[in-house]
């Protein structure tokens, strides 16, 4: 049976569900969540959405924002006694749920919704569409195809997630089916012209003034066409920033015409940094990501390193020099050793 309807006869058949995504949330994990939230309230089931951090406050004006669960509030509160089923969604990994992993292991069903091409399939059920836009577009699929209308709230969130993982439409090849789910969802009731601006325009003054710490950093190198971009914990301090402040930093670098990707170096802990990369045109950087035992999109990916910035830098840097030699013996090269890392 397609997983899409094994999904839908699932939702039909359980009660109690809990719904989780990654760590970091970005607004495709967040606006799968609400909106399968909203989604099962519809069919009157009992849903919890467990997220273990702080959402970003640009995405406070997402509906149903204010469901959302620490895993000590979720314990407190679910006096079920029947196994739950757990929705993880956009999630390539159950490593990259953090705390809430430990909710996946006593699942009566573990659904996996998801649209990264390098995920693990660790549900009961795995519906991974590598060739969607956004993991909200695939929880619009569902919707629509158990036949329940599409509401003001699920709209918002659905609409967002797709807006914000395709860089305001940037990273997606427009057609007239994804102009169609657009206009259906702002038929009902989502504005565009309000998720541009939260998600794009919303910034705090200290997240201004880190972006100017952040391009004074900017080095552009010119004979293999990508920008390297970085924050110390020093920026973040002297700025009063925080690390959601970040956030778009990393698409300044392909700004520069003639940029194939952009690197963005945030230091997270002290010698700890989390790496982040975006292409532009053809070139697929994930072999780079899971060379570092990280993982994502084919543009948009990322991992985490330690060590003093100055040997993280050129031990990245060196990785990723011979990646855009483009040779095909450097590049199986590449791939080879992100295999022998991860096994």
């Amino acid at each position: 049976m397609e997983a899409k309807k094994e999904i839908i006869e699932a939702f039909q058949l359980h009660n109690h569900f809990i719904i989780i995504s990654h760590q970091n949330i970005d607004g495709d994990g967040l606006g799968s969540m609400l909106a399968t939230f909203f989604f099962l309230k519809e069919e009157g089931k009992e849903s919890f959405m467990v997220q273990d951090e702080a959402i970003p406050y640009f995405y406070e004006f997402l509906p149903g924002k204010e469901e959302l669960l620490t895993l000590e509030e979720f314990y407190s509160l679910n006096s079920s006694s029947e196994r739950d089923v757990v929705i993880v969604l956009d999630c390539s990994h159950p490593d990259r749920l953090g705390r809430l992993k430990e909710l996946c292991n006593g699942a009566s069903l573990l659904v996996n919704i998801d649209h990264h091409p390098d995920n693990a399939r660790f549900g009961d059920i795995n519906w991974v569409v590598p060739d969607s836009p956004s993991s909200t577009l695939l929880v619009y699929e569902l919707i629509k195809e158990a036949g329940v209308k599409i509401s003001s709230d699920m709209a918002i969130n659905l609409l967002t997630g797709f807006v914000t993982d395709t860089g305001g439409f940037q990273f997606v090849d427009m057609d007239s089916r994804l102009l169609q789910v657009v206009e259906d969802l702002i038929n009902s009731g989502a504005s565009l012209a309000q998720i541009m601006r939260y998600a794009f325009h919303f910034r705090r003054l200290e997240a201004l003034k880190l972006l100017g710490r952040a391009l004074d950093h900017l080095f552009y190198d010119e004979d293999f066409r990508f920008s390297v971009i970085y924050l110390t914990k020093e920026d973040f301090e002297a700025c009063g920033a925080q690390e959601e402040d970040s956030e778009g930093i990393v698409d300044y670098g392909l700004y520069i015409p003639g940029a194939e990707l952009s690197l963005f170096f945030k230091e997270v802990e002290d010698g700890s940094f989390r790496v982040s990369l975006r292409s532009q045109e053809e070139r697929d950087i994930l072999p780079i990501a899971h060379y570092f035992g990280g993982g994502g999109h084919h543009k948009a990916a990322g991992f985490k390193i330690e060590g003093d910035f100055p040997r993280v830098k050129e031990e990245v840097l060196s990785v990723v020099r011979k990646f855009l030699s483009n040779p095909p013996s450097l590049t199986e090269e590449v791939k080879k050793e992100s295999a022998g890392r991860n096994t």
